[in-house]
């Protein structure tokens, strides 16, 4: 066999192993990540607290998102500041929360998951959020959220950083 060939036959060969075991980052991989967050909520009591924009963000935000949240505490000192609910369920009390994911889409490589965020009470009045999700590391994570009302949870909160930054509180 010629050298080159038997380089080519080495690198397919090498290559295999690790295509055959990444995951497949389609619409069902990201149906599944959506599934396995809303299965923290609502969270048990006594149970191990789910904190999605703290200890347990890389697992569920991507890096830009993680910044912005990080910004907002550093700027907060304290306080609460452009984050004061949680993202996921769009809400302060998660009790009554029932997530129905409407729809997963792939958009190139990423996805946009809509889901239904029901609460007791709600009426079954749709309150549709979408999380954009993006690949980080062959896994899917949250790179931007938006409702009717707000177009991008990441741009809201990156804006009202750069105010928080100039001593601007007023607008929040």
């Amino acid at each position: 066999m010629k050298p080159w060939l038997m380089l080519a036959a080495a690198a397919i060969a090498m290559a295999m192993p690790a295509a055959a075991g990444a995951p497949a980052l389609d619409a069902n991989s990201a149906r599944v990540f959506v599934q396995k967050l809303y299965a923290h909520y609502p969270q048990k009591e006594g149970g191990p607290v789910f904190e999605p924009t703290g200890k347990d963000a890389p697992a569920v935000f991507d890096a830009a998102l993680i910044k912005a949240f990080q910004e907002d505490t550093r700027l907060a000192k304290g306080e609460v500041g452009f984050v004061d609910a949680d993202p996921i369920c769009q809400c302060q009390d998660d009790a009554g929360l029932k997530p129905k994911i409407v729809s997963v889409t792939m958009k190139g490589a990423n996805a946009d998951a809509v889901v239904d965020l029901q609460f007791g009470g709600s009426n079954g009045k749709p309150n549709l959020l979408t999380l954009h999700l993006v690949p980080v590391n062959g896994q899917w994570r949250i790179h931007d959220l938006s409702t009717k009302d707000e177009k991008s949870y990441l741009d809201d909160l990156t804006k009202a950083n750069a105010r928080h930054a100039k001593g601007d509180w007023a607008h929040d």
